[in-house]
């Protein structure tokens, strides 16, 4: 039995629809999550992941990813990464292809057009439109954000779980007009996915630092392997977040997990968080409220 889970109502809707296709081709776990995430950085309108994101405070379009194989705890990551899409498929080569976890800015686009991919244009029309309106009233970090995105729904992070087997990816432009060179939690192994077939996996979307800095996936997954359930695993690192990151409360930090018998769950600082779950060819969207610190 195979179930997959994908993030957020537009992002998660495009990455089943490619799960559900690689499925049907027989592709393996893993491979069916870098399919659904690069079926989401190729599309225009999801503008917090790959092609048409919103870009750097310079204008520029930086991208990172990550992945993770729970059977024997390969990884690949890269971060900071200008004109080279679908980066989920850059990281799994930094995965199957070299001794490290990581590769980062022009380092890793060298790494890219060793590997046969090229450069292209990652902008849009519209994203220019948007940068320049937003170049001519800069404003604070999170108010921009809020001005620019309805929601903070469009950092796409999935996990999967077959047999006793468990994965986890997850790909993203992070903050609309951030710093550039800025890194949040989605390519960070621990931070933004962690998976280990011994307990299970988890995965994070939200305010990137904050979700870093309580290292939420590997703490969820350590919290499996303590007994916890899923949604006790989630639950238990939110109110941790809660109690001790003051910061955590400001702005959605979503924490979902699978173990190893596809039972799932998912807590959210704030506001509802919207989850895709695809198990056996059957697709359904459950959505999850935040729940009172105890």
């Amino acid at each position: 039995m195979r179930t997959v889970l994908a993030t957020w109502r537009e992002p998660g809707q495009t990455a089943m629809s490619a799960t559900t296709a690689a499925g049907q081709r027989g592709l393996g776990l893993l491979d069916t999550l870098i399919e659904g995430l690069a079926a989401c950085e190729e599309d225009p309108s999801l503008i917090l992941v790959g092609r048409g994101s919103i870009p750097n405070a310079d204008g520029e379009i930086e991208l990172d990813a990550s992945l993770m194989d729970g059977s024997d705890l390969s990884a690949g990551a890269v971060c900071a990464v200008r004109n080279i899409c679908p980066v989920i498929r850059l990281a799994n080569l930094v995965r199957v292809k070299t001794p490290h976890l990581m590769l980062a800015g022009d380092q890793a686009v060298r790494f890219a057009l060793e590997n046969g991919f090229e450069k292209r244009s990652l902008m849009t029309e519209e994203i220019v439109r948007k940068y320049d309106a937003w170049r001519d009233h800069r404003e604070t970090e999170f108010t921009h954000i809020e001005h620019a995105v309805p929601h903070h729904g469009d950092t796409v992070t999935m996990l999967g779980c077959e047999s006793g087997r468990v994965a986890a990816a997850s790909s993203t432009s992070g903050w609309p007009w951030k710093r550039p060179g800025r890194v949040g939690d989605s390519p960070i192994i621990g931070a933004g996915i962690y998976a280990d077939n011994e307990a299970g996996c988890a995965g994070a979307t939200g305010a990137g630092e904050e979700l870093w800095r309580g290292v939420a996936s590997f703490r969820a997954v350590e919290a499996m392997r303590r007994g916890l359930s899923p949604q006790d695993a989630c639950d238990f690192v939110i109110n941790e977040m809660l109690r001790r990151q003051p910061g955590a409360a400001k702005y959605p930090c979503v924490v979902f997990a699978m173990n190893t018998e596809g039972e799932y769950g998912a807590a959210v600082t704030r506001d509802p968080f919207e989850l895709w779950v695809w198990k056996d060819g059957e697709i359904d969207m459950k959505v999850f409220a935040p729940k009172l610190n105890p």
